[in-house]
């Protein structure tokens, strides 16, 4: 469609129509031959004029596009601060976000509509999903997010905004200038508060103090703080008691009255090893906003690495399960059984229980890794000369324990007083290898009754009525005497046939280790009643007997002695604190040394492997500087290390959304670039923040930015489900294309056709006259 759109009013153009009428006259009038007098000369000339003339009135070419209909968009404002992290069942965060994800699948099913995310806490960011929505942020600057997303939400199809909050939010001055601008750009601003559980406030243990170099049955002092808000007045009582155990008996007990900020607390607790891990707690209080932080566990002595121990049985697989029963019941003890294909065969060949195509180790390394060996009825010719020498080894330098248990092939009837564990053995067996098939009963004396082996009871009358209920045995292998420097830890009660009263049990040191020998069996045969009957209800007394035989032979095994060991001098910290670090190393000998190089590492507190290890900020006199480890500070004279680090973690494993956070810290020695021995200390760092602290929401704060916004407060999924449904689609815009016919080749090309034909006229005339 063609219209027009004079570029001057219209008496302009009526005055030129005017003048190119006067110049085509005047022309005529002032022509000097009739050839250029002639009309048809002069009607081209104006023909031509008025085509110029008619591109002043601007000819525009104009047609319309309808555009297709516009879907409304409704913008979800949503509060990431660490107070919508909070919650009992379930947070205020995944509330909002159940209702999102609820309500946008319901609504877009039917209809379109546009429903852009963005997260604000300090800073204002759109999400994609979700999945992004994370209670991280530790401030809610409502303000300045309402002032950006103006910005963002500048298309014309936004219909409205709809902030999800809990009302703990700084509103700042402008807030109600801010939202008023939203209302008259009929963008009304909505408000929904996640459901209420109200919460009164929170208790946090914020620092807790342990005494390094506890030994058993030391009196241990430990020191809290208990912060507190919102439960002033109130009484509580702080407990300590095994982690693992949250229902027993408490250790230590304090009732304290909580106060408006802190409340310090000391309860002492005997330190025991048994214990393992300790827990210092606050009862959660109805209304609490965080559980996590009321409960800290912490180290008061050091667990023992589990012992490992390698039994070794010649009678049958299935005999193996009464020993490792035993061991295995206690939670600190691993066991590793081996049996052989054929116990009289000339090389019987040993065979793990859990892998047949395993036996015996094949290095002095993989030997070294267990703390004692035990060996009953093998002969010797299923050990190579290195493996018996490798055993010999393990428990003359490396303190580990070995132990021999009688049989057919065992002591001078399995070949063993030819060969290096000889040596080992505390009885004098030289030339003896005949054995005995007799009944006898054992007596412990007197003075060997108080030995660690034999504490199967606590209270002693108690235990001697235990040792004297041991079950009889029906043979023994037949033993000299005990060696000078061994202790004999039990005896036959009666004469036996060709040797008199003989020894059965007996133990010593030897080199850095210790040993244990008994001359009877502990398996089925000679040791049948043994193994089955001796205890008050079952053979609870016999499975007592081999742990305590097992713990006390490796009590000085390098396997089970830690190389390293380190400390620090709180459990808790706040990023803005520093952690003091002091570590000992020890060397292949288990001496004090400072040769080794020692790092530290953060590792994340699900994973303590090197590889989840993360970098640390180290504190230098000329500030921090980030590193990828810390080197710690070698103290000859106190043949230890130390190194002050900051408790800020790396943002790769640092989570703000949670007010309490355990991370280990990983110290490790180097010996050049081989690895020595590596610790971990289990830390908490707490994220001190006001979100967490004053958890209360605030829907007055929420209902004063939907009244001045112009919209109001939702109080369910349904509300707005209808308040998504409400708005209509928009129809589609009408875009005018318009196009000046100035430029189109028509009008042109016809000007240059008046023109040659004006010239032509022109010739043909000059040719006839």
């Amino acid at each position: 469609m063609i219209t027009w759109e004079p570029l001057y009013r219209n008496v302009v153009y009526v005055l030129l129509a005017m003048a190119i009428v006067a110049t085509v006259l005047f022309a005529r009038r002032i022509a000097v031959s009739d050839k250029t007098r002639h009309w048809s000369v002069l009607v081209l000339r104006g023909i031509l004029l008025a085509a110029l003339a008619v591109l002043l009135l601007n000819p525009i070419n104009s047609h319309e596009t309808v555009l297709p209909p516009r879907p409304p968009s409704v913008a979800f404002l949503v509060d990431c601060s660490q107070s919508m992290g909070l919650g009992t069942k379930q947070s205020r965060i995944e509330q909002v976000k159940q209702v999102i994800g609820t309500t946008a699948r319901d609504v877009q099913k039917e209809r379109e509509i546009g429903l852009p995310m963005f997260r604000f806490g300090k800073h204002l960011s759109k999400v994609p999903g979700l999945a992004e929505l994370t209670a991280t942020d530790d401030a809610s600057l409502l303000s300045g997010a309402l002032q950006r997303l103006s910005s963002r939400i500048a298309d014309g199809q936004t219909r409205a905004v709809v902030v999800f909050s809990d009302g703990a939010v700084e509103i700042g001055d402008q807030m109600s200038e801010l939202v008023a601008a939203y209302r008259e750009q009929d963008i009304p601003v909505y408000t929904m508060l996640p459901d209420q559980n109200e919460m009164l406030g929170d208790i946090a243990i914020t620092k807790l103090s342990v005494p390094s170099d506890v030994a058993n049955g030391d009196k241990a002092t430990i020191r809290g703080v208990i912060e507190s808000r919102g439960f002033d007045g109130q009484r509580v009582v702080v407990a300590i008691r095994p982690a693992d155990r949250p229902h027993s008996t408490p250790l230590a007990t304090l009732p304290i009255t909580l106060g408006r900020d802190t409340t310090a607390c000391e309860l002492v607790v005997t330190a025991d090893p048994s214990y393992g891990d300790l827990a210092i707690e606050v009862p959660v209080q109805s209304g609490e906003a965080v559980s996590t932080n009321n409960r800290i566990t912490f180290q008061l002595t050091k667990r023992d690495r589990k012992i490992s121990v390698l039994y070794m049985e010649g009678t049958s697989a299935e005999e193996c399960r009464w020993l490792q029963d035993a061991l295995h019941a206690d939670p600190d003890i691993k066991c590793v059984s081996m049996t052989v294909n054929n116990q009289y065969a000339a090389r019987p060949q040993l065979q793990r229980i859990d892998d047949a195509y395993r036996g015996f180790p094949e290095t002095r390394e993989e030997l070294f890794q267990y703390d004692v060996v035990i060996c009953s009825d093998i002969a010797y010719t299923a050990f190579t000369p290195e493996q018996i020498d490798w055993t010999v080894e393990l428990v003359s330098r490396r303190g580990g324990g070995f132990v021999m248990v009688g049989g057919y092939t065992s002591f001078g009837a399995g070949g063993w007083d030819r060969t290096p564990w000889e040596g080992l053995i505390p009885f004098d067996m030289t030339n003896r290898r005949d054995l005995v098939n007799q009944y006898f009963q054992v007596v412990v004396p007197e003075q060997a009754q108080s030995h660690p082996i034999w504490e199967i009871l606590e209270d002693p009358q108690a235990n001697r009525a235990a040792l004297a209920s041991m079950p009889p045995f029906s043979g023994t292998n037949l033993i000299s005497r005990v060696k000078p420097a061994a202790t004999l830890l039990g005896q036959t009660q009666s004469p036996l046939n060709q040797v008199g009263i003989m020894p059965v049990f007996a133990c010593e040191s030897y080199g850095r280790g210790r040993t244990f020998a008994m001359s009877t069996d502990t398996t089925v045969g000679w040791g049948t009643r043994f193994e089955r009957e001796w205890g008050s209800n079952g053979n609870g007394y016999y499975q007592k007997f081999w742990r305590n035989v097992v713990r006390w032979l490796a009590e000085n095994s390098l396997a089970s002695q830690q190389r390293l060991i380190a400390r620090t001098d709180q459990v808790i910290y706040a990023p803005d604190e520093t952690i003091q670090l002091v570590a000992e190393a020890y060397d292949s000998e288990f001496k004090p040394t400072t040769n080794y190089r020692l790092t530290a590492r953060f590792a994340s507190g699900d994973s303590q492997n090197a590889s989840t290890a993360q970098a640390l900020t180290h504190v230098t006199d000329v500030g921090s500087v980030d590193v990828g480890h810390v080197d710690l500070t070698a103290v000859p004279s106190a043949q230890h290390y130390t190194a002050s680090i900051p408790a800020e973690l790396p943002q790769s494993i640092d989570d703000p959304a949670s007010p309490m956070q355990t991370v280990h810290l990983e110290v490790t020695a180097w010996d050049g670039d081989e690895k020595v021995a590596t610790n971990s200390i289990e830390l908490q760092v707490i994220h001190r923040s006001d979100e967490w602290l004053n958890p209360q929401s605030r829907p007055e704060t929420l209902a004063l930015v939907a009244e001045a916004g112009g919209g109001r407060m939702l109080t369910s999924a349904d509300e707005l489900n209808r308040l998504l449904r409400s708005f209509d689609v928009a129809a589609g815009e009408i875009m005018v294309h318009k196009l000046p016919m100035w430029d189109h080749w028509i009008l042109w090309t016809l000007i240059l056709l008046i023109l040659g034909v004006d010239w032509t006229l022109r010739r043909r005339r000059a040719a006839v006259g």
